[in-house]
């Protein structure tokens, strides 16, 4: 009789199988971090929120999805409260009886340096960041609360350099160009800030307040501005009303001049002109979202108060 001989299945180590999950699991998160990278540097805000809400919230309706789409995108995507979920500070009082304005646009907002990141608590050893242009939007929805229009430039300052022979030290230049555009096409624009990251530490940039972080706000001067007088004005009109809600948000304003400055920050163009330094690189988005809310009740507040001077 011929005997059958039972061959043994060879069996994969359980050890190569933990390995080959985790080699998968890694490349599955590289490539959500370069589509992430890709879409926030190709495509518009505008563009990138309406795909993202309207595929991801499958029972959102389409006014909300036209109206409340970043409301979505910070909510559910990256845990930020937004407008109406966050309480105005202590016991500071709502501006909705002080700001009337219309929605035309006077606010411009910029990023003379858009690549410049903050701290991401979303696969942080990954290097995923939120870039200061979020800022940007964020502010802008809050001023749009109060009823202050504001324009966000989306446009590649990067790319304006480059078309320009503009050198990456000299971006400012590459900036205004972008910033003269815009007022030739809205001449209603009368404020203009360029938002950008302090690289100081975080103990330096960060104020607790009440058990919840905040990135404290810096105004910057550049005195080789011949009328520089007239921004550090302005600035310190908007620093007395960020003290007068919490002194703690505020790191100041900061005269900036002489050598190893490029002390004019395009403040020549206007004397409401400023570079607001909003936190550091060791803040995260959601304390930036939190003070950029107080921003805009200042920013309200004092284009409230300048026009009813000249009624």
């Amino acid at each position: 009789m011929k005997r059958f001989i039972t061959l043994k299945r060879k069996s994969v180590p359980r050890y190569k199988l933990y390995y080959l999950v985790l080699v998968f699991l890694i490349l599955i998160i590289f490539l959500f971090n370069f589509l992430i990278n890709f879409l926030l540097n190709h495509v518009s805000g505008d563009s990138f929120l309406n795909v993202l809400v309207g595929n991801s919230f499958g029972n959102v309706t389409e006014y909300q999805t036209s109206n409340l789409r970043q409301e979505y995108l910070y909510r559910n995507s990256f845990g930020i409260l937004f407008p109406n979920t966050l309480p105005v500070m202590e016991e500071n009082h709502s501006l909705e009886n002080i700001v009337n304005c219309d929605l035309t646009n006077v606010v411009y907002i910029y990023n003379t340096f858009q690549t410049d990141g903050y701290l991401s608590q979303l696969f942080n050893s990954y290097n995923t960041r939120s870039y200061v242009t979020q800022a940007s939007f964020i502010l802008s929805e809050y001023l749009k609360a109060w009823e202050i229009g504001s324009i966000v430039e989306e446009k590649s300052v990067v790319e304006v350099a480059k078309d320009n022979d503009i050198p990456y030290t000299n971006s400012y230049a590459a900036s205004r160009i972008l910033l003269e555009q815009r007022v030739q096409e809205n001449n209603s624009l009368k404020y203009f800030f360029d938002l950008q990251i302090s690289d100081y530490e975080r103990d330096a940039t960060t104020v607790n307040i009440n058990g919840v972080d905040y990135a404290k706000i810096l105004f910057v001067v550049g005195t080789d501005n011949g009328n520089y007088q007239d921004n550090q004005e302005f600035a310190g009109k908007l620093n007395q009303l960020l003290e007068s809600i919490n002194p703690s948000l505020t790191r100041g304003v900061s005269l900036r001049g002489g050598t190893g400055y490029q002390g004019v920050y395009n403040q020549d163009f206007s004397g409401k002109t400023l570079l607001i330094q909003v936190g550091g690189v060791y803040n995260t988005i959601d304390e930036v979202n939190r003070s950029m809310k107080v921003l805009a009740q200042v920013i309200a507040t004092y284009i409230k108060e300048e026009n009813h001077e000249k009624e």
